[in-house]
């Protein structure tokens, strides 16, 4: 399942898809092109929604007090959180939310689309009361940074299930993972045409 299967399925649950309205139901400073921060420092800007997936559009930004114009139309700007980034999957079960998988995320402060690695992680993150409005979906995948929730899905990951993962781009030195016992997956991906460098595969192990 991808997030537009989930948002034919749920239609109940499309605010969810809303990444402003979730950040705001979390807590966190935010707002939409048009309306300013007002404190200058730096922010992470993205789209409003985005069911194509792969992070496309979303990039950091220092934004000055008051200005509004490093925000383009169909975007918002969110406090920028510090900490890892994890993708956690969990299940409902009996009315409350199991842990199931948990990877670590690496990617550059330059590029937050293009991930080079994740990693099976024993983290484990207990999710807030406001996430038990999704006890009717089966599964989740929630993305963190730190222990901040900064995206929702509902579905589980796309991504296959190994303890190393590291995503194929056109620039990946493939024969020097293989080398090292990793196996290929092919895995294309291309955010419907809106990532530059799709991603072919993975490397697994």
């Amino acid at each position: 399942m991808d997030d537009s299967d989930a948002w034919a399925l749920y239609p109940h649950h499309r605010l969810w898809f809303d990444k402003l309205w979730l950040s705001e139901k979390l807590g966190h400073l935010c707002g939409p092109c048009g309306v300013a921060p007002k404190v200058s420092q730096k922010y992470i800007v993205r789209p409003i929604y985005n069911l194509s997936g792969m992070g496309v559009g979303s990039r950091y930004r220092y934004i000055r007090a008051n200005d509004c114009t490093q925000v383009p139309p169909g975007y918002f700007w969110q406090e920028f959180f510090s900490g890892d980034h994890y993708s956690i999957t969990y299940r409902q079960e009996k009315g409350r939310w199991e842990q199931e998988s948990c990877f670590r995320g690496f990617n550059s402060s330059t590029d937050l689309t293009k991930f080079s690695r994740w990693r099976r992680s024993n983290l484990t993150i207990k999710l807030p009361p406001i996430m038990d409005a999704l006890l009717d979906v089966d599964i989740i995948n929630v993305e963190f940074k730190g222990d901040k929730i900064i995206e929702v899905h509902l579905r589980g990951t796309p991504d296959p299930d190994y303890d190393e993962i590291i995503p194929v781009w056109g620039d990946t030195d493939v024969d020097h993972y293989t080398q090292e016992g990793y196996q290929y997956i092919d895995s294309y991906d291309d955010a419907d045409g809106f990532l530059l460098k799709p991603r072919m595969g993975f490397m697994v192990k």
